[in-house]
């Protein structure tokens, strides 16, 4: 994996200025759950789990790339994908085939990452199947929003030296699982997932953060994996200082909030989409500002 640079964007204003971001889920979840009324959305389960299930957006023969999405929540069981939906639909619409997987949130680690795997396992597995082109399915880009940051930055950490190259973006992700319990932040939302403070239970307490915690594993992501981290630098929900310490390039926006990186109303949403699904852009503008 590539080690830290940085590029900062700038933007004039804020799509929705001055919305505080419990505002911006749930204007989010009412227009997702308006997409699946008006929009024929194909729906895969993964496994047998009511929550173990994909909803595949775009049409599969004409994709030109493809998008595994994990969407956030800060790992709360009551935060479901339907808040994604209006970024899955906007990046087919663009010509993506977008993979928006769900998973379960109930009972803590190690269950969601335990699904957020065999969901990548399962797509990456079933596009030829699914009439993807070849070109489409060799430009994959993994994604994932917050908590989906994480995990998704915690499934790369498993793989192995060989396998294709995969590009990975996390978005404005929870990136250190011993800080966030360590401070509170999230309202305990990271000790609840975890379901056990470092420290309490002296030869297990440790274990599950160093399957799953970013921080930790991050020398374990192997370098097939390109890792673009992109935040925004008025995230007052995952602070970006997180992100500015993590060894891995980062894009800050400059003005952009949590919600900003996935709302397709927002001004900061066709930088995201363009650097997602332009390795050259991307690698083009990483500069380093220290």
């Amino acid at each position: 994996m590539t080690l830290s640079t940085t590029a900062v964007s700038r933007m004039t204003e804020s799509a929705r200025p001055g919305t505080p971001a419990v505002s911006r889920i749930d204007e989010l979840i009412a227009e997702g759950e308006g997409l699946a009324v008006a929009e024929p959305v194909r729906r895969v389960d993964y496994g047998d789990d009511p929550d173990q299930f994909l909803e595949v957006y775009g049409d599969p023969a004409s994709a030109s790339s493809v998008l595994i999405f994990v969407h956030g929540g800060y790992f709360r069981p009551r935060t479901d994908l339907t808040h994604a939906r209006p970024t899955a639909q906007a990046l087919a619409e663009a010509g993506v085939l977008v993979v928006l997987v769900e998973y379960r949130r109930i009972g803590g680690q190690p269950r969601s990452l335990d699904d957020v795997t065999a969901a990548i396992d399962f797509t990456t597995g079933s596009l030829e199947t699914w009439g993807v082109p070849r070109e489409a399915r060799e430009d994959l880009v993994i994604a994932g929003h917050s908590a989906g940051g994480c995990l998704v930055l915690s499934w790369a950490s498993h793989l192995g030296e060989d396998g294709p190259a995969v590009s990975l973006f996390p978005l404005a992700p929870v990136t250190d699982l011993l800080r966030e319990v360590e401070l509170g932040l999230g309202d305990g939302a990271v000790l609840d997932y975890m379901g056990v403070r470092p420290g309490t239970r002296p030869g297990e307490d440790l274990a599950p953060y160093l399957r799953e915690d970013p921080r930790s594993r991050v020398a374990c992501i192997p370098d097939r994996v390109d890792v673009h981290i992109i935040h925004g630098d008025a995230d007052e929900t995952v602070d970006v200082g997180f992100s500015r310490t993590f060894p891995a390039p980062l894009t800050v926006l400059e003005g952009a909030d949590h919600f900003d990186l996935i709302d397709p109303a927002s001004p900061y949403f066709p930088d995201v989409r363009r650097r997602m699904f332009s390795r050259a852009a991307a690698a083009t503008e990483r500069i380093d500002i220290d």
